[in-house]
């Protein structure tokens, strides 16, 4: 008797199709990151602006009580100003770079060979008074309340960044810090 059913057959199997799907999405990731890698070249500028709302919110004005309003201003967080304005510097590890100036002011010793953090702070309060970039930290020290640092950090500069920035904060300034790409030859700041 003929049978029409093959016992060996098992019916069509997806598991091709999957393995063509998969690879069609890696690929495509491949060259996605391709893309994006090849647009973030060293040849290319980065800017950094200053955010704007894109829109104008509306809020409820609600009445602040008086002993509120003095606890606030007491612990000084309600005297500050809206909009507070960023000093951007560069650190590379060998010199501060000035964005507004393009001055920069060569750091010539390894900040963590000093002993101490007054010998260090000495040191960069010496090799920096003077200069563009001394009067405008000087100036941001100050106007605290209006002013503030952000420190673009490279790479080569991570294994001193913390006793720069403690220069800073012993200043007095609120000091942030971004790191950059170290290939990039031209950030513009604005804002």
């Amino acid at each position: 008797m003929a049978n029409l059913s093959d016992e060996d057959e098992e019916g069509i199997s997806l598991f091709p199709m999957f393995n063509i799907l998969a690879c069609t999405l890696g690929v495509m990731v491949f060259i996605l990151a391709t893309v994006a890698t090849v647009s973030l070249g060293a040849d290319k500028a980065v800017e950094v602006v200053e955010g704007v709302p894109t829109e104008t919110l509306e809020t409820e004005l609600v009445e602040v009580p008086d002993s509120m309003r003095e606890t606030a201003q007491e612990a000084g967080r309600g005297d500050r100003p809206e909009r507070r304005r960023p000093l951007w510097l560069e650190w590379d590890g060998e010199r501060l770079l000035h964005y507004a100036t393009q001055d920069s002011v060569a750091i010539e010793e390894d900040l963590r060979a000093f002993g101490t953090w007054e010998d260090t702070w000495s040191y960069l309060s010496e090799t920096i008074a003077g200069t563009r970039i001394g009067n405008a930290v000087a100036q941001a020290a100050l106007d605290n309340e209006n002013q503030y640092i952000v420190l673009l950090t490279r790479p080569s500069g991570f294994d001193e960044l913390l006793e720069v920035r403690s220069y800073f904060e012993f200043l007095g300034v609120d000091v942030g810090f971004e790191p950059i790409n170290q290939q990039w030859q031209r950030v513009r700041v604005g804002g």
